[in-house]
C-alpha cells in the first residue's frame, strides 16, 4: 500500500476523492522568473510610495523609519494578500501560468497564503538570498520549498478549468465522537494521512479479508504515530474514520462547506 501510494504523490496530486490528477509542478526556474515579476511590482509599489512622501516633504528620520516599515508591509502583505484573494497565484504567477494549490489539489486560504509568506522570508530574504529556496525546490519530490513545505501546498502549472476539487469531509462514525475526542492528530504526516484516505475510498474495491487486514495494518500504525490507544475491539474502519476526520479537523477545517 505505501509503495505504490507514494509514486503518485510524486508525479501529481491525490484529490479528496482519491483521484491522481496529473499536474506538472512547477521547477525552478518558472518560480524564479514569477518571483522576479512579483519582485518587480514590490518594488514599484514602493517607488510610488517613497514619491509620494518626498512630495509631501516628509523629511528626518520618520522617514527611515517609515520606509522600514512600509517595505516590510509590502513585502510580507503582497504575498499573503494575493495569495488569497487570487486563490493562489499573484501577478508573477499569473503571468507565468502557475498556481499554488494544497496536497488536497484544493485552493488555498488565508492560514496556507501566510504559512506560505511566512516560509518565504527564510526562502527569499535570509542568506544565501534565495538560494535556500531554490535548494528546497530542487531537493523535493513536489519541487516544494519552505513556504509549501510549511503550508502543506504545492505550486502548479495551471490547467485551464472552470473549478478546483472539492474535498470530501469524513465524518465520526455515530457513537464514537468522545473516542475521536480523544485523538490529537498533529503527529500524522499528509503522507500518512493520504494512505488512510485512498483506503478509506478505495476499500470496496478490496476483498473482505485483505480489507480487514489492511484496515487492521493502518489503523495499528495510526495508533502507533499517534500513541494512542488504538481501536480496540471496535472495527479498525471505524478507528480510521475517527483519525481522519480529526486531521480534517485539525488541518482542513476551512473546506467544510
Amino acid at each position: 500500500m505505501e509503495g505504490p501510494t507514494a509514486r503518485p504523490m510524486e508525479s501529481g496530486i491525490i484529490t479528496p476523492e482519491a483521484v491522481v490528477l496529473d499536474l506538472e509542478t512547477a521547477g525552478v526556474a518558472s518560480r524564479v522568473f514569477a518571483g522576479l515579476l512579483d519582485l518587480l511590482v514590490q518594488l514599484g509599489v514602493l517607488l510610488v510610495f517613497a514619491s509620494l512622501m518626498g512630495a509631501i516633504n516628509l523629511m528626518g528620520s520618520s522617514t527611515a523609519m517609515f520606509n522600514a516599515i512600509l517595505a516590510a508591509l509590502v513585502l510580507m502583505g503582497y504575498p499573503l494578500l494575493l495569495e488569497t484573494w487570487m486563490r493562489g497565484r499573484t501577478i508573477g504567477k499569473r503571468a507565468l501560468g502557475l498556481r499554488a494549490v494544497t496536497l488536497e489539489g484544493a485552493p488555498i486560504r488565508f492560514r496556507h497564503a501566510l504559512l506560505r509568506m511566512m516560509g518565504g522570508l527564510v526562502d527569499r530574504y535570509l542568506p544565501p538570498i534565495g538560494v535556500t529556496g531554490m535548494l528546497f525546490v530542487l531537493g523535493t519530490a513536489r519541487h516544494q520549498r519552505v513556504g509549501d513545505l510549511m503550508a502543506g501546498t504545492v505550486v502548479i502549472r495551471d490547467p485551464v478549468r472552470t473549478q478546483l476539487p472539492q474535498a470530501v469531509w469524513f465524518p465520526v462514525p455515530p457513537g464514537l465522537e468522545a473516542l475521536a475526542a480523544s485523538i490529537d492528530p498533529t503527529a500524522m504526516t499528509d503522507e500518512q494521512y493520504t494512505v488512510i484516505r485512498s483506503f478509506l475510498m478505495h476499500n470496496r474495491e478490496l476483498s473482505p479479508d485483505a480489507r480487514y487486514a489492511l484496515a487492521a495494518d493502518l489503523a495499528g500504525r495510526a495508533a502507533l504515530t499517534l500513541r494512542h490507544e488504538g481501536p480496540g475491539r471496535m472495527h479498525p474502519e471505524s478507528y480510521l474514520l475517527c483519525v481522519i476526520s480529526r486531521y480534517q479537523r485539525a488541518n482542513f477545517v476551512a473546506m467544510r462547506g
